[in-house]
Order: structure tokens, then sequence, then C-alpha cells
């Protein structure tokens, strides 16, 4: 006998528009530590790759809670 599958239930409108936010800040931060890095300025670098740090921590916030 074959159980069946627990049953989804759809994403809040909140969960879908914080993940995109999330995930848009978290590329243009990483870009930009990335973008100073390169161009050896470190003093904007870091707290940019901070900030990318930030923006994930969020993004596990809002997946635990939306679980």
């Amino acid at each position: 006998m074959q159980e069946k599958p627990p049953q989804s239930r759809p994403v809040p409108v909140y969960v879908a528009i914080a993940r995109i936010v999330i995930v848009s800040g978290m590329s243009f931060t990483a870009a930009a530590a990335i973008f100073f890095f390169l161009g050896g300025v470190w003093q904007v670098g870091l707290p940019a790759l901070g900030l990318a740090l930030a923006f994930l921590a969020l993004m596990l916030l809002v997946e635990r809670s939306a679980a």
C-alpha cells in the first residue's frame, strides 16, 4: 500500500514578495561587494558583503517562518 504525499499549501503573498526583495537585495549587494573588492576599495566592499550576508540570514528567517 502506498502512502499519499502530504498536501502542499499555497505560499502566502507576503512570503513571495519577501523572497523577491531579499534575493534582489542579496544579488545587488554581493555584486557590489565583488565589484569593490576587484577595484581594491575594501572599505566599501566589506559592508556590502555584510549586507549580502544579512539578506541571507533574512531569507533563512522568512523561509523558516513560512514552513
